[in-house]
């Protein structure tokens, strides 16, 4: 197996192109020597500016300079310190125009995912990043006017809230197409962004007032805020420092070792605005206001002075270094209680996990019995939890800040963004990813925001490159993975990986759960996970697939094997043509297997998912055959059979193209979508080509003897043809057979078949013989099965077992798409509504109503709008006439004009009392196509003869009295019921417990 030669990364970066406008025009002017030099001052000195926002200089192009930020550290601001050293350019270019060769410049800035070459980005620098984020940022510099800086789309959206923009339109740029650019104004000195409202941190704010009571009251005390990035700590700190009335405030913040400089935490604490800017004669003034004798003034300027790094101290200090450390501590100790005589100070350090160990032990010892009025607030990442230099004591508050739960989140997404439910679930309750995702417009997509993903990549910079690397391969295992795993794709003895597992853990990257590691949030893995080159993630994939997952995990195994070998990529990875074939020969038989487990458990999505790539990696028609074929099976679970009719009808077709006769159970299925299923399609196909498929079918189950499937295709032949003898035939073939398990599915479609024409004591048997052979073993479409036998119970009058069928056939759908949630719902619905439980019928309304809203591009059929229709009942049962009103239009969607509707929308209109006609819902003599066109379907009839009982008909039609005999002779005592007259009718409804049924016939609308 392959492996990467040099290492790279995958990162997010912006690039700034910078060219110094005129140098050719100067050329041709001043001696080449004179350029030379004032070319070389002018890059020092641009360079130096770039440096100073955080930028690195790639490199130099003639006359123009390439900087990257984010290279060889990101930090969560890049795209705005690129703005602000491209501003800085421009200004500098702007004091040279008086100069005795002046000079101009133009610049481009985007943002966007680049290869980084990281050993080049640690020694030479040279030729380090790839990516179309450079090219863009280079044509956007060449398309810049002398003087102006050009952003590119990503780099604007980062930076909107940070800077003042002018739209240029869009821009045809070379190699590149037409792409919209904005003109940098300038960058603001502050977010225009309003902060977040503050939501769900109530008992932390009430914590830390007990904590700051106690300090009020004379005993120095530290409250520590522990938490991982983004998680609202400073938020938290800045929301309860607010709060507090008449007390004195010092802030500081630490930082990573390579950007303190002179801005120390301590000097930050002695200047007035926390800014660091303080000279020891400001201490010293201060001082004389607080200490009025010279001797202890002296001295303890002097303790403060030399801490905070500033010079000129007013007395020397101990030598040794024991005695030192107390004379700094008593120092700072003595200044806080003396300045919080009046009144009570609040010392606010951000960041504590970057603090020296001089800090930390000085932040120890300042709240170790110290009588003062001093709360010592503090936020740091989890790493800083259980530092030595921190000794536990009752004066302290640890308060580790959860993520927010759900409704928390759900209300701040709420107020700063249009909330996605999937956002909010990505964002597993930390403030500022939840904010950033329902913020952004890419949220929806699936996308991380350049804002965070940048702020994810700061913090994982943070670590060595030895554990960055690490922690970016163990993320090829997925969010959770064990030390094997990380052992084997860092390709490092298992105890070197418990070392780095600790590491990581400590700082928070890494979360210990049993027996594995996680990553403490989805979106760090994601970030740490992107970062990877792309041959690198493949490789890993590979070796994952093969030596890191179980066998029988078909499901994990189709996804490692897919990243490592799907796609075009793969055929430049994976430069060995053979190995590659061995590889996606291995793949594909594991996406098929996948596949078909994913549709077993109705994960009907990822199963279609999961075999659409099966397709891809087919290597013969055969193979695509087969992929395809399931694909059908998957669309059809899921009631879309436009695209199981598709899949299907192509499956056959390649089987033909590989020169092999489709199964006969293929057949089948395929002609069972018009047949059956009908109401699942857009559209049927012509007749002649179902009378087709079925004549095909049939000879190829002749031909390959599968008595099963030719069963099937007879009982499918008679049903669309009207034609009884095919039944029976079909029958005399499973009769003769010697086991009866294989013919389970076929007895599951007879029993729909004699339900639809209305023999329902048959239907009741075959169901029951049908649970005889689940039970034994045989097979069947469950989902099928379950969606017909709760109907077939009603009418047989039996309500108890129609309601446990109708539960298991809700639980079921659940996971299903939403044509067949509202099948589920449909046998819920009624059941509901026999026994009069109009809460839950209404409810059931309102479920089929969301649905709808949330798919309205689905196509559904009669029983999901008999759902709603019945949602109409209840309400107006209940009183409530719009929301009956509501439910009716409902229905009206979701079945176009005809027979079906008027079957749907009859009782809920009569009880509003509207004019019906019930002629409507009687099937005319001339037109009928096909036998369940002549039956009034499912249960309806019911709803229909109460309906017309309604309008105040005494009699029923001829051909509703007509069909409800056929069906009460057939095994139906509710039709027999409903056949009846008066008292006798009620009397023989509440015999059957029918208590539903019984007070619609008392209604009046």
């Amino acid at each position: 197996m392959a492996s990467a030669d040099r290492p790279v990364e995958r990162r997010l970066i912006t690039s700034l192109f910078l060219d110094i406008v005129g140098s050719t025009e100067l050329m041709m002017r001043l001696p080449g020597e004179r350029l030379k030099r004032t070319l070389d001052e002018a890059f020092a000195q641009l360079s130096e500016v770039i440096g100073a926002h955080g930028g690195t200089v790639e490199k130099y192009i003639g006359d123009a300079v390439f900087a990257v930020f984010g290279v060889p550290t990101a930090h969560a601001d890049d795209p705005i310190r690129a703005l602000r050293a491209a501003d800085a350019c421009a200004h500098w270019a702007e004091e040279q125009q008086g100069a005795t060769v002046p000079l101009a410049v133009r610049i481009g800035v985007e943002t966007g995912p680049v290869v980084v070459d990281v050993s080049a980005a640690e020694t030479d620098r040279e030729r380090m990043i790839v990516g179309p984020s450079v090219n863009l940022a280079a044509r956007l510099q060449a398309a810049a006017d002398p003087g102006h800086t050009l952003v590119g789309p990503t780099c604007h959206e980062a930076t909107a809230s940070h800077a003042d923009f002018e739209s240029v339109g869009e821009l045809q740029l070379k190699g590149i197409g037409v792409v919209p650019a904005w003109r940098l104004v300038g960058v603001l000195a502050a977010s225009r962004l309003a902060d977040p409202p503050f939501i769900g941190r109530s008992a932390a704010i009430e914590q830390l007032r007990g904590v700051f009571d106690q300090a009020r009251a004379g005993r120095a005390s530290l409250a520590l805020i522990i938490a991982p990035p983004g998680q609202g700590k400073s938020r938290l700190a800045r929301e309860f420092v607010a709060q507090l009335e008449d007390v004195e405030v010092r802030t500081a913040r630490c930082r990573p070792g390579a950007e303190q400089g002179a801005l120390t935490p301590l000097k930050q604490l002695l200047s007035s605005e926390g800014t660091g800017a303080v000279e020891s004669s400001d201490v010293l003034e201060r001082l004389t206001a607080l200490f009025p004798r010279d001797e202890e003034r002296d001295r303890i300027a002097a303790a403060l002075i030399h801490s905070a790094g500033l010079p000129g101290a007013p007395q020397p200090l101990p030598a040794n270094p024991i005695e030192l450390q107390d004379e700094l501590v008593n120092g700072w100790r003595r200044y806080f209680a003396v300045l919080g005589r009046e009144r009570p100070v609040v010392v606010w350090i951000e960041d504590l996990h970057w603090a020296e160990p001089q800090l930390l032990r000085l932040v120890d010892r300042l709240t170790s019995g110290n009588e003062a009025r001093l709360l010592l607030l503090g936020t740091a990442r989890p790493e800083l939890t259980g530092s030595i230099a921190l000794r536990p004591a009752p004066e302290r508050l640890l308060l580790e800040l959860p993520p927010l739960d759900a409704a928390a989140a759900q209300e701040l997404a709420g107020k700063v963004g249009t909330p996605s439910a999937e956002a909010i679930e990505r964002a597993a309750g930390n403030p500022l990813f939840i904010v950033e995702l329902a913020r952004s417009r890419l949220a929806p997509t699936g996308e991380i925001p350049t804002t965070l993903h940048a702020a994810i990549a700061a913090r994982i910079d943070e670590l060595p490159r030895a554990d960055r690397e690490f922690l970016q391969r163990a993320s090829v295992a997925g969010e959770t993975f064990t030390l094997r795993d990380a052992a084997l794709l860092a390709d490092a003895d298992p105890g070197e990986v418990s070392g780095a597992l600790a590491r990581l853990s400590h700082g928070g990257y890494l979360i210990q759960v049993e027996r594995a590691h996680r990553f403490y949030h989805p979106l760090v893995h994601d970030v740490a996970y992107s970062r990877l080159s792309l041959p690198e993630r493949m490789w890993l994939h590979a070796r994952f697939a093969q030596d890191g997952v179980d066998a029988e995990d078909v499901e994990a195994l189709a996804h490692h094997w897919w990243e490592a070998v799907g796609g075009t990529d793969a055929e430049w990875v994976w430069e060995n043509r053979i190995e590659l074939e061995r590889l996606r020969r291995v793949a594909f038989a594991t996406l098929l297997a996948a596949g078909r487990r994913h549709s077993a458990r109705f994960a009907q999505e990822r199963a279609v998912e999961v075999l659409e790539r099966a397709v891809e990696l087919a290597a013969a028609p055969e193979q695509a055959a087969e992929a395809e074929r399931e694909l059908g099976l998957a669309y059809a679970r899921n009631a879309l059979g436009d695209a199981a009719w598709e899949h299907r009808m192509r499956a056959i077709s390649m089987y033909r193209e590989a020169g092999v006769v489709p199964p006969a159970t293929l057949y089948a299925d395929t002609a069972a979508i018009p047949v059956f299923n009908y109401a699942f399609t857009r559209s049927l196909p012509e007749e002649s080509v179902v009378l087709r498929l079925l004549a095909e079918g049939m000879q190829a189950a002749q031909s390959s003897r599968d008595d099963a499937s030719l069963a099937r295709l007879l009982v499918l032949d008679g049903y669309y043809n009207d034609n009884p003898a095919r039944a029976a035939e079909a029958l005399e073939i499973v009769e003769a057979a010697e086991d009866p398990l294989p013919f389970t599915d076929f007895f599951a479609r007879l029993a729909i078949v004699q339900m639809f024409l209305g023999e329902i004591s048959k239907a009741g048997a075959t169901y029951e013989r049908v649970e005889a052979l689940i039970l034994a073993g045989g097979q069947t479409d469950e989902a099928e099965y379950l969606a017909y036998r709760p109907t077939v119970e009603l009418l047989l009058g039996r309500p108890e077992q129609a309601d446990a069928l109708a539960q298991r056939f809700l639980q079921l759908t659940a996971g299903m798409g939403p044509h067949m949630r509202t099948h589920g719902l449909q046998a819920a619905s009624s059941v509901a509504l026999i026994k009069g439980d109009w809460r839950r019928l209404l409810e059931i309304g309102h479920e089929v109503a969301n649905i709808v809203e949330a798919n309205p591009e689905t196509p559904y059929c009669i029983r999901g709008a008999m759902a709603a229709s019945q949602g109409a009942v209840a309400a107006a049962m209940l009183g409530d006439r719009e929301d009956a009103e509501k439910l009716i239009t409902l229905t009206e969607r979701m079945l176009k004009p005809g027979l079906q509707r008027s079957y749907a929308l009859f009782l809920p209109s009569a009880m509003l009392g509207r004019s019906v006609d019930p002629s409507e819902c009687v099937p005319a003599a001339d037109g009928i196509v096909r036998p369940w066109q002549r039956q009034i379907p499912d249960p309806a009839y019911q709803n229909l003869a109460i309906g017309i009982l309604i309008t105040g008909h005494r009699e029923w039609p001829s051909d509703i009295q007509e069909h409800l005999k056929f069906f009460a002779n057939h095994g139906s005592p509710v039709a027999g019921a409903l056949a009846e007259v008066g008292e006798a009718r009620r009397a023989a409804l509440k015999t059957l417990e029918y208590a539903g049924l019984s007070a619609l016939l008392d209604y009046s609308p």
